[in-house]
């Protein structure tokens, strides 16, 4: 008989396979589903059909004719359906046998499906790997998994402990480990089972013994980290006859074959340590080595904010030398301070900045991330290798001391553009340069202090009509430069009563202060800048409007000769905490010096003053005469030197009045000027800007002695600043100042 079908003979099948399976057809309408359905022996079909179908087996001719002629012998289910289990391998036929001309038939094929478990090596280690090979029959459905199983140490599977998986539907090979808590000894056994579908294979064939597995384990008997030069002994697991094999980041070490080795070099070590039948490798101990001398160095700040405290840099056994590069990061507070040192790169990346204890030169780069570097009494060098990045309103150069920014190598030969040197005196407040120098490269310097001296470096600070700074720009070598100047501010450095639309830079030359350029307008925003080109000679610098006391100026200023008598005359515009004049004269423009008289001020912060003084020198011939202003805090400044001949016809000249002054073209545009001479002659008057260019021609013609001229003439095509009204004759000239307003 090929089949049984009943509850008994179901029964009776189970002891078949232990793994048999059950599989289900159904008959959503007039077919069967699957109606084709592969299976392994002992499996049971279950038909869940409807009660208008039943199932006959037929042969393959009457199943292909859809015919419904039953097999003799064949299995048969009534209508409604029922379990099957079919004993033998092989393809069954059946059909629905009402509805068999319709097509209503389904296949079973039988296959011997099983799992062959391989040889295996006799011993193994516990906690060790080993390969199991198995072999299959029969088809295994997607997603299979097949698994080692190892048995107690009797060899029984009643609680199989897996060490191992391989997903697939072919014969291979399972990676298995042995868990390191199995027994040792013999008696183990490993099969192989799967689970679509699920079949239990046939074990290994032998007992199988395990072995012990040595401990392997790195104790170091001091710090693992430490500087170049030093060394860790690193221990290992001891115990009878066992042998050790160090390795470094994987690799065998020659030689190192004790329980202990010195590490000496950075990495990774393990070891080895067998007993002759199993070893086992230790866990890796790193060994950290510190250089004694890198090259780079990062700020930790570990220790203490000494920046010569070893501990304090992330190579614990160093502090920065001559070339490093120095990292200070955004998260840990700067040193304190920053020794004189000679360095190769340095990065700022927090906002606390750095301070200077000494000269600090940069030799390759200097990258202002965050924060600034406060200078003090201290120079920043950056070489003419160096570079500057990142520096900006945010992060600069604060230069609030007598240290400057310096920078090697500008000019023909080094670094023909325009470099940045961003400078200020406070956090607040940037003011920085741009300098190109069209000349031999040379270094330049600079720095920027609060406030305008009117003696440039000394004197009364102005209160109004000016930026609120003064910079100092020095060069290595004197001469040979040609320099062009663009100087920044922020309109918080500007004083009352500025005009950036009408401003200048001017330069104090250990005199007075003197214009570089026509006033004009400021361009820019944030921050402001003006510019000047064809500086040769450097010294403070300030930027003022056509209202500023720069260059401090009279209005008038002359010598002139009278019945042997030198009359000095001068005239000022303002006079700001000046206590008086002293008249000086000498036998030649360079002096000697003598002092005549002493004049008191006789003006104010906003009040002119006129003053004569009536001299006799001791004998014919040309003398020279000059004013020496001087403040109350007893700093002085030097006016033009006047030269009057006694030996040539008396003559004078003035300059009686300049009408409107100042000049507003917004209400007019014409300008009135009243001369005189004490004698005849060719007269020209004409008009110059603050740089000494000649813009305009007034009067060009004879006078009478003892005369009076008036000259009208429009200013409309004068831009608006401070102009000097010359009036020569006869080879002499005086000055008197005018100012045109918009």
């Amino acid at each position: 008989m090929r089949f049984l079908y009943s509850a008994f003979f179901l029964f009776l099948s189970l002891t078949f396979s232990l793994q048999a399976r059950t599989h289900t057809v159904t008959t959503p309408g007039l077919n069967f589903s699957p109606a084709s359905l592969t299976i392994s022996l002992g499996d049971t079909i279950n038909f869940a059909i409807g009660t208008s179908h039943n199932v006959v087996e037929v042969d393959l001719t009457t199943w292909s004719s859809n015919g419904n002629t039953p097999l003799p012998g064949g299995f048969s289910l009534p209508f409604g359906g029922g379990l099957l289990i079919l004993q033998s391998v092989g393809s069954y036929y059946y059909v629905c046998s009402p509805h068999a001309s319709l097509g209503m038939k389904g296949m079973i094929t039988v296959e011997n499906t099983s799992i062959t478990t391989g040889s295996v090596v006799s011993s193994f280690c516990k906690g060790g790997t080993l390969a199991v090979p198995f072999t299959i029959t029969g088809t295994f459905n997607a997603g299979n998994v097949f698994t080692a199983q190892l048995s107690n140490s009797s060899g029984s599977f009643a609680n199989p402990t897996p060490i191992g998986t391989l997903t697939g539907t072919a014969a291979g090979q399972i990676s298995a480990t042995i868990p390191a808590a199995t027994p040792t000894g013999g008696g183990f056994r490993i099969r192989v089972v799967s689970s679509q579908p699920a079949i239990t294979g046939s074990d290994n064939g032998s007992d199988l013994t395990t072995l012990e597995i040595p401990s392997a384990a790195i104790t170091p008997a001091g710090p693992t980290s430490f500087c170049e030069g030093q060394s860790v002994q690193l221990d290992a697991t001891t115990g009878a006859g066992l042998t050790y094999q160090w390795r470094l980041n994987g690799i065998s070490i020659p030689g190192a074959t004790a329980a202990s080795y010195t590490a000496s070099i950075a990495g990774q070590y393990s070891v080895e340590v067998s007993n002759g039948s199993c070893a086992a490798t230790s866990a890796n101990t790193r060994v950290i080595v510190y250089p004694a001398n890198p090259t780079t160095l990062v700020w930790t700040g570990n220790v203490d904010s000494d920046w010569g405290t070893l501990g304090n840099w992330d190579s614990p056994c160093a502090v920065p030398d001559a070339g490093d590069t120095v990292i200070i990061g955004s998260s840990i507070a700067p040193p304190a301070l920053v020794p004189p040192i000679a360095l190769g790169k340095l990065a700022l990346d927090h906002g606390t900045g750095l301070t200077l204890g000494g000269t600090l030169q940069i030799n390759g780069n200097l990258t202002l991330t965050s924060g600034s570097i406060i200078l003090g009494g201290a120079d920043l060098i950056l070489s003419a290798t160096a570079s500057l990045t990142g520096g900006s309103a945010a992060n600069f150069v604060i230069t609030d001391g007598s240290g400057r920014l310096r920078i090697d190598g500008i000019g023909v030969g080094g670094k023909t553009g325009a470099v940045l040197f961003p400078v200020g005196t406070q956090a607040s407040s940037y003011t920085p340069v741009l300098l190109m120098n069209a000349g031999l490269a040379d270094q330049f310097g600079i720095g920027v202090s609060d406030g305008v001296l009117d003696g440039g470096s000394s004197g009364t600070a102005l209160v109004t009509n000016v930026v609120d700074k003064t910079w100092h720009i020095d060069e290595a070598v004197p001469g040979g430069s040609n320099a062009t100047l663009t100087f920044g501010w922020s309109t918080a450095e500007e004083l009352p009563a500025f005009d950036r639309a009408l401003c200048y830079i001017a330069h104090h030359d250990g005199s007075d202060w003197q214009p570089l350029q026509s006033v004009g307008a400021a361009v820019g925003g944030a921050p402001w800048q003006r510019s000047v080109s064809g500086v040769t000679a450097f010294s403070p610098f300030a930027i003022g409007d056509g209202g500023s006391p720069l260059p401090v100026e009279y209005r008038t200023l002359t010598a002139d000769v009278k019945n042997e008598t030198v009359i000095i005359r001068w005239e000022t515009e303002q006079e700001i905490n000046s206590r008086g004049f002293a008249v000086e004269r000498g036998t030649s423009e360079r002096g000697p010096w003598q002092e005549l008289y002493f004049q008191e001020s006789a003006g104010g912060a906003r009040k002119a003053a006129s003053y004569e003084y009536h001299d006799h020198p001791p004998a014919a011939g040309s003398w020279f005469y000059r004013l020496r202003q001087v403040d109350m805090d007893g700093s002085r400044a030097f006016s033009p030197v006047l030269h009057a001949d006694l030996a040539a016809p008396e003559r004078s000249l003035a300059i009686a009045s300049v009408w409107p002054n100042p000049l507003r073209l917004s209400t007019g545009t014409d300008m009135a000027i009243t001369f005189s001479a004490h004698e005849s002659g060719h007269a020209v008057l004409s008009l110059h800007n603050l740089l000494g260019k000649r813009v305009a021609d007034v009067y060009d013609g004879e006078v009478r002695a003892g005369s009076s001229t008036t000259v009208r003439f429009s200013a409309a095509d004068l831009p608006p600043g401070v102009y000097l009204c010359r009036l020569s004759l006869g080879g002499r000239s005086i000055h008197r100042r005018a100012v045109i307003m918009r």
